[in-house]
């Protein structure tokens, strides 16, 4: 009896040796009430639906830190939540949607921005919203902005 136990645990085995395991992140997922996120096999990461986006106290995204390349805010979303994408070092590019109003605390910081486009919606921008994105070179600030938190 424990032979044949023995047998069919380490026959199991065996075949468990030659299947695969596919780790793999979500590739969507809600970051507000009414807004989600998609990221595509280019690491695009797609920001939609309408209204603000949740603040957080670190990215939502941090799974994804080395996926992520560029961030695109679609039309209807209206603000960028604290830490939004705080940390993701391969980001590069990020364009915002003319119906974003303002730009939570943190939200880039610490990562590789070498270009954004800024609407002229914009009316704040957050504390170290923008500290430490080491490959910015030169950022414009609309005339819309009223407000700028400290260390942006």
């Amino acid at each position: 009896m424990k032979k044949k136990l023995l047998s069919i645990v380490l026959a199991m085995s065996m075949i468990c040796a030659f299947v695969p395991l596919v780790a793999s992140a979500a590739t969507s997922g809600t970051c507000g009430d009414n807004v989600t996120w998609t990221l595509d096999d280019d690491g695009i990461l797609t920001i939609s639906g309408t209204g603000d986006m949740k603040d957080y106290e670190s990215s939502p995204f941090s799974n994804e830190k080395n996926n992520i390349t560029a961030v695109v805010i679609e039309d209807g979303v209206t603000s960028i939540g604290d830490y939004a994408f705080f940390g993701q070092y391969n980001l590069k590019s990020v364009t915002i949607s003319d119906s974003v109003k303002s730009i939570g605390k943190s939200a880039f910081k610490y990562n590789n921005l070498e270009s954004i486009t800024m609407p002229n919606s914009i009316i704040y921008i957050g504390e170290s919203a923008f500290e430490r994105c080491s490959g910015l070179e030169s950022i414009t600030i609309p005339d819309s902005v009223r407000g700028i938190g400290k260390n942006a």
